[in-house]
């Protein structure tokens, strides 16, 4: 006999760990949801509003189509068409690189920001449940979750997020360590991405 799915009430009943799979898959629909909603609302497509939103807070050298696809799981065609579509609504342009004319970085202009910064709150709803959640359990089901992402990334169903995780930084001393900063973490301080991230040496 086979395996009993996951999604099965009667596997469910007596399986924490598929219960925790089917919260996480609820979880993700809350999600969709929730950028669909903004998506109708402002004539966009839902990974148009994440390329938005990731324009408007990383610097210029990871506003490019490879960095974008490779944040968000996508081929580069997929986010190519996404980008394309920005640009014919001029919420976005191309700039031309100083050192390789091959390579362009992706710029908001002046309304793609506005619009931006308004389709970013899409995920209020989820922020304001997880702040209704005690400081410490919050430190909790984030080391939790981190530890979820980084097994994906192991087991390559996911990129390699720039998370402490994966980074050379990172050492578990009687905890978690940050080796550049030279300073233990609590779970509250661990990082999901990471603007000093570099990636494990022997993951590279």
């Amino acid at each position: 006999m086979g395996k009993v799915s996951t999604f099965s009430p009667e596997q469910q009943a007596d399986n924490t760990s598929s219960k925790v799979v089917a919260a996480l898959e609820r979880l993700s629909e809350a999600f969709r949801v929730l950028l669909w909603q903004e998506a109708t609302q402002y004539g966009l497509s839902p990974i148009q509003i994440q390329v938005l939103t990731y324009l408007l807070h990383y610097p210029e050298e990871k506003r490019t189509v490879t960095s974008l696809a490779s944040y968000f799981n996508m081929t580069k065609a997929t986010i190519s068409d996404a980008v394309k579509s920005l640009e014919q609504k001029k919420y976005i342009v191309r700039k031309a690189s100083l050192t390789d004319t091959r390579s362009h970085s992706l710029q908001l202009v002046k309304e793609g920001k506005a619009l931006a910064k308004k389709v970013e709150r899409f995920a209020q709803p989820l922020q304001d449940s997880v702040d209704l959640v005690p400081a410490k359990e919050q430190g909790a089901l984030l080391e939790q979750l981190m530890q979820l992402i980084y097994q994906l990334n192991q087991e390559e169903v996911t990129s390699t997020q720039h998370m402490c995780f994966n980074c050379q930084f990172y050492t578990q001393k009687k905890g978690h360590y940050c080796g550049l900063h030279k300073t233990s973490m609590k779970p509250n301080d661990l990082r999901v991405d990471c603007q000093d991230f570099e990636l494990r040496l022997e993951e590279a």
